[in-house]
């Protein structure tokens, strides 16, 4: 079983998590936790509550993926979670975000001399903001060695189909892909504009 940790925060976009969550999920072999500061429920952007798995203070220790949501509560970089992120994500095999997920990230020094994406509509700001860091708004994920980031929402399930892939094989992901009903997965290269 490979590890997946999901941080989850007041303003948090509910699709960031459940998209790749139940990604992950349907393809099996996947073992799935949340966690908030302090284990506390938390809002998302539309107003759903979800209540995590645990407190992320509680979760250290290697993990094969820690997987960075985005959503407004990202782009606040809430200091108690960027000093979580520069602590303990060293542990993990591959560090992943998506959407504004990339802010996090970011603001804790882990995407500094990388090639890195966004929502196309949040990446000049990010590139404004961190200039340590290459911002390309074209692909919808980017994978540079361990770190990988993806744009805006949806492109979190097409992140999780590579990482599915890459881990289980192109049948696995391609069974997971046509139980959510969806294309396989978008190339990464793929322009984030339809």
């Amino acid at each position: 079983m490979r590890s997946v940790l999901i941080p989850v925060f007041d303003g948090v976009q509910s699709l960031d998590v459940t998209g790749p969550l139940e990604a992950f999920a349907i393809a099996g072999g996947y073992e799935i936790r949340t966690a908030s500061l302090g284990g506390g429920m938390v809002r998302t952007t539309s107003g759903l509550r979800i209540m995590p798995d645990g407190d992320l203070r509680e979760a250290v220790g290697p993990v094969d993926l820690l997987l960075v949501p985005g959503g407004a509560g990202a782009r606040r970089r809430d200091p108690g979670l960027i000093r979580w992120l520069r602590v303990n994500a060293s542990s993990a095999r591959r560090i992943a975000s998506v959407c504004t997920g990339a802010f996090l990230l970011a603001e804790a020094g882990l995407l500094d001399g990388k090639r890195v994406t966004t929502h196309w509509a949040q990446c000049g700001r990010l590139a404004a903001q961190y200039p340590g860091i290459t911002v390309d708004p074209d692909p919808i994920f980017i994978k540079d060695g361990n770190v990988i980031t993806s744009a805006g929402i949806t492109a979190g399930i097409d992140l999780a189909l590579a990482l599915i892939e890459d881990d289980l094989g192109r049948d696995v992901a391609l069974a997971a892909a046509r139980r959510l009903v969806i294309f396989l997965r978008r190339p990464g290269s793929q322009a984030q504009f339809s």
